[in-house]
């Protein structure tokens, strides 16, 4: 309940906003100067339905299966859908082994079960080996 003498007199009632824009601006400030830019390496990925084909003898094809258990990392095949496991390293030496053999092209073909993170890691180890392009698989549209 307002006294008589409090309801007769004009408040002055506002916010004052500048410590809030301060604090915003530092926020930004600190997360432009902590963010790490990473470049990244150019994957060019071919669109299914006008993509331009790999010859499969010029190129070495590691294909990545969905994980057997959650969490797991997923299977690494050396070949086109089929062929034995290997391990990381084992498919950089692949593809290494496939340029000198002149198979300058790495098709690196993934299940839809595969985490993207994990196929970054495969893609990134495989252009480890200089010389070689890196091509996504992609299955054609079923008409």
């Amino acid at each position: 309940m307002l006294l008589r003498r409090q309801a007769s007199e004009e408040r002055d009632e506002h916010i004052d906003m500048t410590p809030m824009v301060d604090v915003v601006f530092q926020l930004m400030t600190f997360m432009l100067f902590s963010m790490q830019l990473s470049g990244g390496e150019k994957v060019e990925i071919p669109q299914a339905r006008h993509g331009v084909g790999v010859e499969e003898t010029a190129a070495t094809f590691l294909t990545l299966l969905k994980p057997a258990s959650p969490g797991a990392a997923p299977r690494v095949l050396l070949g086109n859908g089929e062929g034995k496991d290997v391990t990381l390293d084992d498919a950089k030496k692949a593809v290494a082994d496939g340029l000198r053999q002149g198979k300058r092209k790495v098709v690196l073909q993934a299940d839809g079960a595969v985490p993207h993170g994990e196929v970054l890691k495969v893609a990134a180890a495989v252009t480890e080996v200089e010389g070689v392009t890196l091509h996504i698989g992609v299955q054609e549209p079923e008409k």
